[in-house]
């Protein structure tokens, strides 16, 4: 071999190494790019995540501010009243009161019962206190107070194997969904299920009301509770999941999805 031979060798085999060098940069340099992008986006999430858990405790606040409001009004006030009226009407009927007392304790015992509820409400973190599966029992029992419509609901036992973040999140879910039943629904019947065994998760709801065509609101501009609901859902790693057709009510089911992290 001729040294020129020789020469355009060494030539070629460095210029393929330089190109190989190159390439291995490059490959480094665009995987740097997207984990770097990755990074960020994860970092956007989890400040989205974390000011829409934010948004969920205010608007949480407000809703039991608002049933607060509502129910001194309509409940305990009404309750109060009764005690006054029937207090005032044994002076006047019989002087002898020991007897005519009694019907009091059982009005006084029924205001006590939703102070109790409402003062546990009014906690920001009650939730985080009582757990998911609790909370649910409690607003159950206040829709149940409105006689509205008929609630099926069995409290299941243990927790929810949820973490605390994604019970709040729920937890508003669950209230959009109930006050959207009550607002729009003309139900007369709504069941509430929750399946907790094996560590799985899953909360369904469903009325039997006048329905909706699902595909069509979320196409409107009347859709941003529906939206709502299933953006909070994703967030809370949860699989949302509503069934409606005009004059068939509406099924919304809510479910722990398997395997899967929140990316935040």
């Amino acid at each position: 071999m001729s040294s020129s031979e020789i020469a355009l060798s060494i030539a070629s085999i460095t210029l393929l190494m330089l190109l190989l060098v190159a390439g291995i940069v490059l490959v480094i340099f665009i995987s740097g790019r997207q984990r770097l992008k990755q990074q960020m986006e994860l970092a956007e999430n989890k400040l989205n995540y974390e000011r829409e858990l934010r948004q969920v405790e205010t608007e949480v606040s407000e809703q039991t501010l608002g049933q607060l409001g509502q129910e001194l009004h309509d409940d305990i006030g009404q309750l109060l009243t009764a005690v006054k009226i029937h207090l005032e009407n044994q002076k006047l009927d019989h002087p002898e009161l020991t007897e005519g007392f009694k019907p009091m304790d059982t009005y006084l015992a029924e205001v006590m019962q939703h102070v109790r509820m409402l003062s546990r409400t009014l906690n920001n973190d009650y939730i985080g206190h009582i757990g998911l599966i609790a909370a649910i029992d409690l607003e159950v029992n206040r829709i149940k107070a409105l006689r509205r419509y008929e609630v099926h609901w069995q409290a299941p036992h243990g927790s929810s194997n949820l973490d605390k973040n994604q019970e709040l999140m729920l937890f508003r879910i669950f209230q959009e969904i109930i006050q959207n039943s009550l607002r729009h629904s003309l139900a007369k019947n709504v069941t509430i299920s929750i399946n907790n065994e094996a560590g799985n998760f899953e909360l369904k709801i469903e009325d039997d009301g006048k329905g909706f065509d699902v595909e069509n609101i979320l196409k409107s501009d009347k859709a941003s509770g529906l939206r709502n609901i299933i953006k909070r859902a994703k967030w809370a790693g949860l699989e949302c999941t509503i069934i409606s057709s005009a004059g068939n009510g509406c099924k919304t089911n809510l479910k722990k999805v398997p395997l899967m992290k929140l990316q935040v």
